[in-house]
């Protein structure tokens, strides 16, 4: 066995690889440790760094008299707290700052903070709510630290609102003592004030006492009222008929009254209808008499308009119809002349074809083209004689318009004629209906000339009759006219034949350069002046006959209407000027018709105004008569109830009487109980008195609010002491570390190789434990010293070394057995067991609030004990018996895995349970023989 240990260690110094690789194995627990923890050596311990912003809307409000400003205070007292990074800022760039992961926490300080807090006497106080919002998605470790830095703000907000609560409260105490003094000499004032209503009350009793003698007396005096009551009753019966029998006198009277009233009624409203159609009649006299006058000038104006309109129509008309008719025809004559003759040079020129012979065809083709535009020159003026026919015809519609007006006018004139015989009619009436002459003469005359008015209107209707002829004439002239619009459409037609003609000429010029082959264009030449010359001719027919027809009508046309009209304006002239006289006669009279009635409905006013004051009178008497009536019957009546209540009066005497005796009797014990009063109000005063003497004795400082608002103080004493974060993390680290180190030392070690070939298993597994025992209590060691001169503290050197070098030997162990039994999946499933160990030995967090898996396999993980006494060798608290347990239970594990990685290796080498007889090809190279090991050869010899 020696010898195979001590091959073991020298094949590790001659393989500089392996020899590296041991070395630097033993220090990856150090490495491993000293990064994890120092990255969170103390994070606690700086806190300062973590920033978190601050938003204050607190609106300030006031409480008891006095400014309360929880927000202020509040960002006053974090200015000076360096438990966190406070950053006030505005809530816009709070929030931006949250979104870019500026701010792992943002503290909003609602506006109605210190408004929710000064409701504290309210009926339904309301909470102050100090807002928080938080990414933890950032970092969960810093949303528990900001979530604890709220706790405290939280607290310290609490006692500062508290602090004030108690202020107030000593304030109004204080309030309080002086009001129970005031209320002490108020209960003095109370006992003096009783014994002055001891005194009232003696006077009281002597009044009772007087009052009642004098009830009494009256009893005795009220007894022969009822026979004077009955007297009375009767006579006021006698005076209640005498008064009805004058009212109905009265109401006799007030009835021939009432019906002289409603006749007087009917003749003032007769004369008031006819002064009010009367004075309609005058005001619109004026309206018909400027009517009138506008009727005369509007028919001289149309009469000169219409006389003027249609000799220059006659005029035009006749020059416009002559000049198109001479246009025309020549026109027409020159172009049938042109066409023909280029038709015959067209025809003469196939005898023989003669170039000079063409193109001077060509030029009388030119002077064509001169000839056709003299002619478009002619239908242009012909074109231009038309539209001022149309302008003409306009002016005739203007003319009939002027007419139609002065046909309304006229149709207004007879709904006056109307009016003026309505007016007739009723002037006669209320003439045969009165019996004053003067007055009927003025009706009479008023209806003779509303008559006259209405026949002389009448009389128009004659001159309506002839502008109606006239506006009939001048309808048929429009529409002679109209017809020229059609001859406007033959002159365009025959506008047209002359652009085509005009178009065939210009083609002939460029004739002029292919003479060389007119031969194969002689037919189409001869079939297009053929068209030319048919076409000129019909056109001059046509043109010739339509400007004759034209000429003729217009000046028919214009010639009639102008003597037509002429002779209609005169009469219309002459009839207007007749009803302008008539006009004038008429409203005159119906002024002096409204004078009249004027002066007649005045007197009938005062007429009925005597009748009307007499009516109210009698009204008046008729009104005051059932007053009297009513008054004599309520008097009647008030003295029979009289009569009846008097038994109730001297049975009302009598209680009065029984009850001023029972107030006698009873004043004794009224005095009694004033004498009881007078005793309670000086104790009163008393107690009052010593109450606020030991109020105002208390004196309350800003100490006492503080004790109000902080009563307790936490006093912390530490049973064991750990001083930050990474001395609480440091017991798991280093255990992970440890096993870590086995692992990767068991990935790269050749385990499975043997050192010297032909010795025993036994010796094959010493010198196995032997190289991993040295290198798991090298990791240990060297892990350990590190650390402690990094600035880890231990509180049991021996014992933090001796648990790092069990825990060693027991992962040692563990994962050797694994790897040396079932080789690459052994290692794996020593992983699997880091990952367990991760999470069930309790290293970060206590079981209790782990789940319950890893409770259920927490004690038996090797991990769970080393981390305990490494907890107890670095920081007490635990008990160094416990961990010389811990450690026990460790070497127990180290032992036992040894053994059975012996029992493993021997079953390895007799081919028991030979499950991987291959060592691992990534090993191989660190084997000095070209065999597995030294496992085959040993086989072979056997």
């Amino acid at each position: 066995m020696w010898e195979m240990i001590k091959q073991e260690f020298k094949n590790i110094y001659h393989n500089k690889i392996l020899l590296i690789s041991t070395l630097v194995i033993c220090i990856i627990p150090f490495l491993y440790s000293i990064f994890f923890l120092k990255s969170v050596w103390d994070p606690y311990g700086n806190t300062q760094d973590l920033p978190v912003a601050v938003v204050n809307k607190d609106d300030p409000v006031v409480y008891q008299g006095r400014k309360m400003d929880v927000g202020d205070q509040t960002i006053k007292n974090l200015k000076t707290n360096h438990a966190l990074k406070w950053e006030f800022v505005s809530a816009k760039k709070a929030q931006e700052g949250l979104k870019d992961r500026k701010y792992y926490t943002v503290v909003t300080i609602p506006k109605d903070f210190s408004k929710n807090a000064a409701t504290v006497m309210d009926k339904h106080p309301k909470t102050m709510k100090l807002k928080y919002e938080t990414n933890d998605s950032l970092n969960m470790i810093g949303e528990v630290i900001s979530q604890m830095g709220m706790q405290k703000l939280n607290t310290k907000i609490r006692a500062s609102v508290t602090n004030a609560y108690a202020s107030a409260m000593f304030k109004e105490l204080h309030v309080v003592g002086k009001g129970m003094s005031k209320a002490a000499n108020g209960a003095k004032q109370l006992d003096t004030g009783i014994v002055t209503l001891n005194n009232g009350v003696n006077q009281y009793v002597a009044g009772v006492s007087q009052v009642n003698n004098g009830v009494q007396e009256m009893r005795v005096k009220v007894a022969p009222l009822t026979a004077g009551a009955a007297q009375l009753a009767s006579g006021s019966q006698t005076l209640a008929n005498g008064i009805r029998q004058y009212t109905g006198g009265v109401s006799m009277l007030g009835a021939g009254v009432s019906q002289l009233m409603a006749n007087s009624g009917s003749l003032n409203g007769g004369a008031g209808q006819l002064r009010s159609g009367l004075e309609i009649l005058d005001s619109k006299g004026v309206d018909l008499r400027n009517g009138g006058a506008q009727l005369a000038n509007g028919a001289d104006t149309l009469a000169t308009g219409i006389s003027g309109g249609a000799s220059q129509l006659a005029t035009g008309v006749s020059g416009g119809a002559n000049k198109l008719a001479t246009g025309v025809s020549g026109g027409s004559t020159k172009l049938a002349n042109g066409a023909n003759e280029i038709n015959n040079q067209v025809n003469s020129s196939l005898s023989g074809i003669d170039t000079a012979g063409i193109m001077g065809t060509l030029d009388q083709a030119d002077q064509m083209k001169k000839n056709i535009v003299q002619l478009s020159a002619a239908l242009g003026e012909a074109k231009t004689s038309l539209t001022a026919a149309s302008a003409a015809a306009g002016k005739l519609q203007n003319a009939s318009g002027a007419i139609s007006g002065a046909q309304g006018e006229l149709g207004k004139l007879n709904g006056v004629a109307g009016n003026d015989a309505k007016i007739a009619a009723t002037a006669a009436s209320l003439a045969g209906s009165t019996s004053d002459d003067k007055i009927k003469g003025q009706l009479q005359e008023i209806a003779g000339m509303a008559k006259s008015n209405a026949e002389t209107i009448q009389g128009m209707s004659g001159t309506l009759s002839q502008l109606n002829n006239l506006n009939d004439s001048l309808k048929d002239l429009q529409t002679q006219l109209g017809s020229l619009n059609h001859m406007s459409g033959t002159i365009d037609q025959a506008t047209t034949v002359m652009n085509q003609a005009n178009q065939l000429l210009g083609q002939l010029d460029g004739y002029k350069g292919t003479i060389a082959g007119l031969p194969n264009q002689i037919k189409a030449l001869q079939e297009g002046t053929a068209k030319l010359a048919a076409g000129a001719n019909q056109l001059s027919s046509q043109a010739t006959a339509g400007a004759n027809q034209l000429s003729s009508q217009a000046t028919a046309g214009a010639n009639q209407l102008s003597s037509q009209a002429t002779a209609g304006a005169n009469k219309f002239r002459s009839g207007a000027q007749t009803a302008q006289t008539g006009i004038n006669q008429y409203t005159a009279g119906v002024h002096t018709a409204t004078i009249g009635a004027n002066q007649l409905a005045s007197g009938i006013n005062q007429y009925t105004a005597g009748v009307g004051q007499l009516g109210n009178g009698i009204s008046q008497l008729n009104a005051n008569s059932g007053q009297l009536n009513s008054g004599a019957m309520q008097l009647a009546g008030a003295l029979d109830q009289l009569n009846n209540q008097i038994p109730t009066l001297v049975a009302g005497v009598n209680q009065l009487a029984a009850g001023t005796q029972q107030l006698q009797d009873n004043s004794p014990a009224l005095i009694s109980g004033i004498a009881r009063l007078n005793a309670g109000a000086g104790q009163l005063a008393s107690s009052l008195g010593h109450g606020a003497k030991t109020i105002n004795g208390i004196k309350p400082t800003a100490r006492t609010a503080k004790m109000f608002a902080e009563p307790t103080q936490l006093q912390h004493k530490n049973y064991s002491y750990v001083p930050n974060y990474g001395h609480a993390l440091a017991p798991y680290v280093l255990s992970v570390a440890l096993y870590v180190g086995m692992l990767v030392f068991n990935f790269v070690y050749p385990i499975r190789r043997i050192a010297a070939p032909g010795k025993s298993a036994t010796a094959w597994w010493g010198s196995k434990v032997v190289i991993g025992s040295t290198v798991a209590a090298a990791m240990a060691i060297v892990e350990d010293g590190i650390m402690m001169a990094c600035g880890l503290h231990i509180d049991h050197v021996p014992s933090f070394f001796l648990t790092t070098i069990c825990f060693g030997l027991a992962s040692m162990a563990i994962v050797m057995f694994l790897s040396m039994t079932f080789d690459n999946p052994g290692r794996f499933l020593a992983m699997v067991l880091l990952m367990l160990q991760l999470g069930g030995s309790g290293g970060t967090f206590p079981m209790e609030v782990t789940m319950k898996f890893y409770n259920v396999i927490h004690w038996f993980l090797p991990m769970t004990y080393s981390i305990q006494g490494l907890r107890q060798s670095i920081s007490s608290g635990l008990g160094e018996h416990y961990a010389m347990f811990c450690n026990a239970v460790l070497l127990g594990i180290a032992v036992v895995f040894f053994l059975l990685l012996w029992a493993s290796m021997i079953g390895i080498r007799s081919h028991t349970f030979n499950l991987f007889p291959r060592l691992d090809k990534d090993q191989k190279f660190l084997d000095k023989m070209e065999n597995d090991g030294g496992i085959q050869s040993d086989r072979d010899k056997k």
